[in-house]
């Protein structure tokens, strides 16, 4: 591959839009170990909680010293387009227009409804530091999955960032064949999952679930039918082998061979802190039946059943 955007070969990126804690790190290192496929994580990068100094890569190395982050800096550099792999309030692969994170809010995510995003797209398409935010976002971006691509010699970039508008802003990024996989996982056990994370009650994790998932699939419309796959967690979970040789073939390479053996394997992930742990097994997370009460039951069957029924769920009945 060569300089960043030169149309001479695009480069497979897959997005994973959709809700957090729905096992995207799962999928993201059963995905890494196909020898055709490589993801870091989240492609947007360090967040502000990480103290860079004592921060390490999951192949165990501080990250500062780590020789794969090394490589992938120089390289982007070579590109044209560095990305600023050790800063931590995100990358400039992230599109952020604001640091306000409510203003943000306002100018990149959905406001609710197609048309009334499509005016505000439209205007703010008319602004030359929008443009330029967008257009950075996206070099870096391609930068980024070249650098990596060519470093470990793979040919499909896995990008676990559950970003539900990243794929719309990506799609139309010089060198990049952008794919998204919408990861869903049941409402309930989504729910539960938010709430022992973050600290939110039922009701508000029950409507972040909805949104991030409603509006993932709204994204749909800015990609080509055929790069666009919905797979379920419980499916990931139920038949691991089934579900990723659907996923192969969606993002065009062959079936992986073999057993899942994630611990023999040289990886380089950064984000949630499995990437810490390893992966010794595949378990169906179900935690919720023990957590979650008739009343909690019944305030996610309100605030988030229609779309739970949407995404092939048979609950609430």
């Amino acid at each position: 591959m060569s300089d960043v955007g030169d149309g001479s070969t695009a480069a497979r990126y897959v997005c994973m839009p959709g809700s957090p804690y729905t096992g995207s790190t799962l999928l993201g290192f059963l995905l890494n170990a196909h020898p055709a496929c490589v993801s870091v994580g989240a492609a947007t990068g360090l967040t502000p909680r990480v103290d860079v100094a004592t921060y390490r890569c999951s192949c165990g190395e501080y990250f500062t010293q780590c020789h794969f982050w090394k490589a992938v800096a120089a390289r982007t550099e070579e590109l044209g387009a560095p990305v600023n792999v050790y800063d931590t309030d995100y990358w400039n692969t992230h599109v952020r227009m604001s640091r306000r994170r409510w203003l943000n809010g306002v100018l990149v995510r959905s406001l609710g409804t197609a048309p009334l995003t499509d005016v505000r797209d439209a205007l703010l398409g008319c602004v030359g530091p929008v443009r330029r935010t967008l257009d950075t976002a996206r070099r870096s971006t391609a930068s980024l999955a070249t650098a990596v691509l060519e470093i470990t010699g793979t040919t499909v970039f896995i990008d676990t960032a559950r970003d539900h508008q990243r794929p719309k802003y990506l799609a139309p990024t010089p060198g990049l064949d952008v794919r998204a996989i919408h990861l869903v996982r049941d409402p309930r056990g989504n729910v539960a999952s938010i709430v022992r994370h973050t600290g939110v009650d039922v009701a508000a994790a029950a409507r972040q679930w909805t949104h991030y998932n409603v509006e993932a699939d709204r994204v749909r419309r800015f990609l080509p039918s055929d790069a666009w796959l919905h797979v379920r967690y419980e499916d990931l979970c139920a038949d691991p082998r089934a579900t990723l040789d659907r996923i192969a073939r969606f993002i065009g390479v062959a079936p992986a061979s073999g057993a899942f053996d994630l611990g023999a394997m040289e990886h380089h992930i950064i984000g949630n802190s499995m990437r810490l742990r390893g992966i010794d097994g595949i378990r169906h997370d179900e935690r919720w039946r023990e957590q979650l009460t008739s009343s909690d039951l019944d305030v996610i069957a309100r605030l988030a059943g229609e779309a739970s029924r949407r995404f092939g769920y048979d609950w609430p009945t």
